[in-house]
Formats: structure tokens, C-alpha cells, sequence
């Protein structure tokens, strides 16, 4: 019985659902699901009534749920005990993040899991916040950013792919030339940001106009009116790979297209950030 796999019931227990559980951890819902079962085979008993639709915590799951509350309490008073005993402060990393925000995140609920008294203070930059760098840990960028006070590491390599709707002309194609693009209508993040910045480059540099018909701030948006095949954009392959479905075509371009992230470190930061920027790196 792993403490994981208690939280997992706690939050599925509240909810009687194991979708919104897998969505708070930042796993599969299969994973979820999993873990319920093989407790319930440690405990030899169902915790939970099934049905073709729902769950719904049975009395066996009622009377376990409030041992784990307990529990729950238990550690957490000890935790404050123990720190209070060793006097240990909590450890604060201070990320900026420019580019690669959902694999981000997914490492972060990871870390959080092995170092519960770290905290984190988080921005999702754009330009202005490059006055201030140095008040930062660990920056994630898609440009190279010039200061002696951070150490440089590649972390990702990406193709920039096209994504089209299922039902768009070109959706049965595997490439696709600029010139083929010149009078489609395109869904596009706002200038300013990293992702516009590096194709509005690269589109000046082969000499190509395109007309942007939606402009988005926020990339999940951007993906679900592509699904709503309101026009076409240039897709991350790793950023948001989480975001393909059976409604996506991704088409390479015949003029390639790339993008590399980088994590800089700053080499007066804690042991504890070098330590996450490893998990990064192994991500």
C-alpha cells in the first residue's frame, strides 16, 4: 500500500470520478484506475460500486476513506513537527517559462511529489521579463538569452509540423510546400509570443505571406479551433503533442522548419534547482 496510491483514493473517494482524479494528478485516467483496483485486491474488498457510467464509493470505501483522512492528518502534523524539530526552511524555485509549458508542468507535479517542502514561484514570460533574469532559477526559452550569471543546456529539439483538420484538402498529403499555403486562413498565437516570434521569422525568410484569421493567446485554444477545422497552424511536435486526436493531420514542410528550448540554470541557485533541472533534462 503506497501513499500515492492513498491519495489517488482520497481525491477519487471526493469526486466519484476517476477522470477529474487523473486530471489533478497530471496522469491517465487507466492509471487511476489501476491503482484503485490493485488496492482494492490488497484490501479484499471493493471500495467503490461500478456501473457502465459512474462510480460511487460503497460503505467499505466510506469507512476506509476516513482512515486515510486520519492518516492524512497524522503525517501532516508529524511533517510539521519534524520540520520544526530540524528547523528546516522551505525552498523556493523561481522558474520562468518561455516555451514547452505543459511538459513543464507534468515535471513539476512530479517533483512536488519527491520534495514536498520546495515551493515554486512561477511566471509564463514574454520579452519584459528579461530585465529581471536573474531573480530567476531556471529559465525555459526557446531564445538564447545573454547573462554570465546562467549556465546554457539544449533541452528539446523539435519539428515545427502543419496541422490541418481531417476533413481539409490537404489532409491526405505528407507534405506540403509554402507556396501551396499562400491562400489558406490560419490560426496563429498573438505576436509577441515565442511560438509567433519564431514562425513570423522563419516565414520572412522564405518570403511568404499568410493570413492569420484567429489570433490566440493561449495555445490550447488554438489547438480546439483547429479542431473545429476553422483554419490551419503550425504545430509544435513535442510542445503539444498531448493535443493530437483522430481530427489532426500533421503535414511536413518541404522548407523544414525547427525550434530548439533551452534550460538555463543560474549558477548561484540551490542544490534543489540544479536537481530539477536534471529531472528537465530527463524528461
Amino acid at each position: 500500500m503506497e501513499l500515492l496510491q492513498l491519495k489517488y483514493f482520497s481525491h477519487a473517494a471526493k469526486t466519484e470520478n476517476f477522470s477529474h482524479t487523473a486530471q489533478n494528478f497530471h496522469v491517465p485516467t487507466s492509471c487511476i484506475s489501476a491503482s484503485i483496483k490493485k488496492l482494492e485486491n490488497e484490501i479484499g474488498v471493493r471500495l467503490f460500486d461500478r456501473t457502465a457510467n459512474r462510480i460511487k464509493l460503497n460503505e467499505c470505501g466510506k469507512i476506509f476513506l476516513k482512515a486515510v483522512d486520519a492518516s492524512e492528518e497524522l503525517l501532516k502534523k508529524a511533517k510539521a513537527d519534524v520540520l520544526d524539530l530540524a528547523k528546516i526552511t522551505p525552498i523556493e524555485l523561481r522558474l520562468l517559462i518561455m516555451s514547452n509549458r505543459q511538459k513543464i508542468t507534468d515535471v513539476i507535479s512530479e517533483f512536488k511529489l519527491r520534495y514536498p517542502e520546495t515551493y515554486f514561484t512561477i511566471h509564463h514570460g514574454t520579452s519584459f521579463e528579461l530585465s529581471n533574469i536573474n531573480e530567476y532559477d531556471i529559465i525555459i526559452a526557446d531564445r538564447s538569452i545573454n547573462s554570465d550569471c546562467f549556465e546554457k543546456k539544449l533541452w528539446i529539439k523539435e519539428d515545427i509540423l502543419l496541422a490541418v483538420h481531417k476533413n481539409h484538402r490537404l489532409a491526405q498529403r505528407e507534405t506540403v510546400t509554402l507556396q501551396e499555403l499562400t491562400d489558406e486562413k490560419f490560426i496563429f498565437m498573438t505576436k509577441g509570443s515565442n511560438l509567433r516570434d519564431h514562425v513570423d521569422v522563419f516565414l520572412h525568410q522564405q518570403g511568404v505571406e499568410v493570413d492569420a484569421v484567429i489570433e490566440c493567446d493561449d495555445p490550447q485554444y488554438v489547438q480546439k479551433y483547429l479542431k473545429m477545422g476553422l483554419g490551419i497552424t503550425f504545430f509544435p511536435c513535442i510542445s503539444w503533442k498531448n493535443q493530437i486526436n483522430d481530427d489532426i493531420r500533421l503535414l511536413k514542410l518541404t522548407e523544414p522548419l525547427h525550434r530548439d528550448s533551452y534550460i538555463y540554470i543560474n549558477k548561484s541557485s540551490t542544490d534543489m534547482a540544479k536537481t530539477f533541472s536534471q529531472m528537465l533534462e530527463k524528461a
